[in-house]
């Protein structure tokens, strides 16, 4: 290359990194703040345990499921079939392809909408204060995830307690959706709002908002990319004598050094960030296809009086969540009282009820979940490893049964053992991806997931050192910005 065109080739690398510095500096520092808030305070959401905390026991010697209700557990659209109580009634929740429809469980009648009286009636016996102010909405800052769609509207209930605590009753079921207080909320807008850049009116707009945070993160990795590059270049040019080029304690120079130190790390959580938007782009998703979950549960028909398993199921004062669930071509019924507090029982053989599936059950229908493909071999997990794991704000369940295949793209999946459902499809291509996005980005290695505060500890100060790395770039870009002017 000669002198003249390597000139030109670091002048524009110079150029691209300069120019996009001064455009997302301010944004990577927010990112960095943001991010060391995450750490201790994540996004709002709705635990089961405060979901279960506000559901009504069910009286199971009073309760009827109407035939016509029962039926649809039997059909493949269904993918659940609910019963819970609400205002001392028995309710039915049929899941569908087109959303949430619930019914009178005695007389099947509905669907049911439920208005703003019987929400306060939900919210009297669930909240902790006297109910201050009631309002209808689509949508807000808490519940503009699509995660919502099949309750809207909502009922948005503030208490008059001290932890001004706001609660969302669902329209389609009665439910309560979604629990914020003021502190969820106060540091979500330092949190995960500005890092999720989800501002209502942005989030509202799925493809506005998955392409700002996708391009403004890939722009933000050639930004770092760029400026690595240059200061490596820079750097081996006056390795004999000296670090940087630029004067001691100048900000050119410690914006130098620390690149050289930390762009790495910059970097993958520049990359990482934006491939939390992947959804598919260049890694496949793990969502199980819609076959495979029906050739999981299998076809069969629940038949006969509901009645004489409910029984069997648990202590009949507890009782908060009844469902009915097919797996491996057999009906069941589970009964659950709290998170992990559960009893299942085969309709067609009632007898001793159990807290968790056996794996063997499975076991004749894991080779038609990959079509093609051999059963390499499978396992009880018992405990999480490096590709299933929970974390404190988002738990997984324990056990589970993996299933791997031998077919061209490696897959393995993942049955719940406590509800007989398939809870994801990791590929060769997923499995990358938990290395390249959920590693990178979170740092959630097993070793660190066994010491969360030495992982707390760690992205935090990598935090507190990208954000001043961040600062001291705004501060290169304001008098680049000045002396254009002047």
């Amino acid at each position: 290359m000669t002198p003249n065109r390597l000139r030109d080739w670091r002048s524009g690398l110079a150029a691209v990194h300069r120019y996009l510095g001064i455009g997302l500096c301010l944004l990577f520092a927010m990112w960095f703040a943001s991010g060391a808030v995450m750490v201790f305070r994540p996004y709002p959401a709705q635990t089961e345990a405060q979901r279960f905390a506000c559901l009504e026991p069910i009286d199971i010697e009073q309760v009827t499921v109407h035939p016509s209700l029962l039926s649809r557990a039997s059909t493949g659209e269904t993918s659940a079939l609910r019963l819970t109580s609400l205002t001392a009634r028995a309710v039915v929740h049929v899941h569908g392809p087109d959303g949430i429809d619930s019914y009178w469980a005695d007389t099947g009648d509905g669907p049911i909408h439920v208005d703003a009286a019987l929400a306060r009636r939900v919210v009297q016996r669930c909240g902790d204060g006297a109910i201050e102010h009631l309002q209808t909405i689509a949508d807000d800052q808490w519940t503009v995830h699509e995660g919502f769609a099949d309750h809207r509207p909502l009922h948005r209930v503030r208490l008059n307690d001290p932890r001004a605590t706001v609660l969302y009753v669902s329209s389609q079921t009665g439910e309560i959706v979604q629990q914020t207080t003021r502190a969820t909320r106060g540091w979500s807008w330092v949190g995960s709002v500005p890092h999720w850049l989800y501002a209502t009116a942005i989030r509202r707009h799925w493809a506005l908002w998955d392409g700002l945070v996708w391009w403004l993160s890939m722009a933000g990795t050639i930004g770092v990319a760029t400026g690595l590059v240059m200061g490596v270049v820079r750097w081996r040019a006056f390795a004999r004598s000296r670090v940087s080029p630029y004067p001691y304690q100048g900000a050119m120079y410690w914006h130098h050094v620390s690149g050289l130190g930390g762009g790495a790390v910059v970097l993958a959580w520049m990359l990482s960030g934006g491939l939390s938007m992947d959804h598919g782009r260049w890694f496949s998703t793990g969502a199980p296809t819609p076959e495979q979950h029906l050739r999981l549960a299998g076809t069969t028909r629940f038949a006969g009086d509901p009645q004489t398993v409910f029984g069997e199921l648990a202590d009949t004062d507890s009782v908060k969540e009844i469902e009915w669930l097919r797996a491996a071509g057999r009906p069941y019924v589970t009964a659950r009282v709290g998170p992990g507090r559960q009893w299942t029982a085969n309709v067609d053989r009632p007898g001793e009820p159990q807290a968790v599936f056996d794996a063997q059950m499975f076991a004749r229908v894991q080779a038609v979940l990959v079509p093609g493909a051999g059963v390499r071999d499978h396992r009880v997990l018992e405990q999480f490893d490096t590709y299933y794991y929970g974390r404190d704000h988002a738990p997984r369940p324990l056990p589970v049964l993996r299933v791997r295949y031998d077919d061209p793209a490696d897959t393995w999946l993942h049955i719940d053992l406590t509800t007989g459902r398939l809870l994801e499809r990791l590929d060769a291509s997923r499995r990358s991806y938990r290395i390249w996005f959920n590693a990178l980005h979170s740092h959630d290695f097993p070793w660190m997931l066994d010491r969360p505060r030495l992982r707390r500890i760690w992205i935090v100060a990598l935090c507190v050192l990208g954000c001043l790395f961040s600062c001291n770039g705004v501060w290169l870009a304001w008098k680049r910005l000045r002396s254009t002017q002047s």
